[in-house]
């Protein structure tokens, strides 16, 4: 298992709640920069000394022109990627102390006690090429239902997140 999350030949689906409007699919590139003592990252357009390049696909699957519940691949995986990409680009996930948006987040927790960030990893695709002892699990796709906290949210701020498929495709 190990190998194939190293070789990217398992596929990963994540869905999470962004502030803001998002309306047509999008890859984004940067480059992000760990700071280990600080457990924190930073992303940059353009290379800086010790970063590494990141790949962020998503698109959006329901919304109601203030907050946005998205599907998203990674194509690079790399800590805190998803959070840090999407608030650099002013879409931050709901929820998100570290990298979101302070007052929103506190708005959030009056209305609806939300306490921890809207980013849930819903699908994994297991790869064609499993081996013994995996190869019972070859081709094998495993969802999870959204966690009450998202549907709570959804409910209330009035976007219909049942209006999309539970299996989406984002090769197209």
């Amino acid at each position: 298992m190990n190998e194939v999350f190293r070789d990217r030949s398992i596929h990963k689906y994540y869905q999470c709640m962004v502030a803001g409007r998002i309306e047509e699919k999008r890859l984004i590139a940067g480059f992000l920069r760990k700071d280990e003592a600080a457990n924190t990252v930073t992303v940059h357009p353009l290379e800086v000394e010790g970063s590494a390049p990141i790949m962020t696909e998503y698109f959006p699957l329901a919304g109601n022109g203030t907050y946005t519940l998205l599907q998203v691949t990674l194509l690079t995986g790399r800590s805190h990627q998803i959070r840090a990409h999407l608030a650099s680009i002013g879409h931050p996930v709901l929820g998100d102390y570290k990298y979101g948006d302070r007052r929103l987040n506190e708005t959030m927790k009056a209305r609806y006690g939300l306490r921890s960030q809207l980013l849930h990893s819903w699908r994994l695709v297991m790869p064609d090429t499993l081996t013994a002892p995996l190869d019972h699990l070859r081709g094998k796709e495993f969802t999870a239902r959204l966690p009450g906290m998202f549907e709570k949210v959804l409910q209330g701020e009035g976007i219909d997140g049942s209006c999309f498929p539970q299996t989406v495709s984002v090769d197209s």
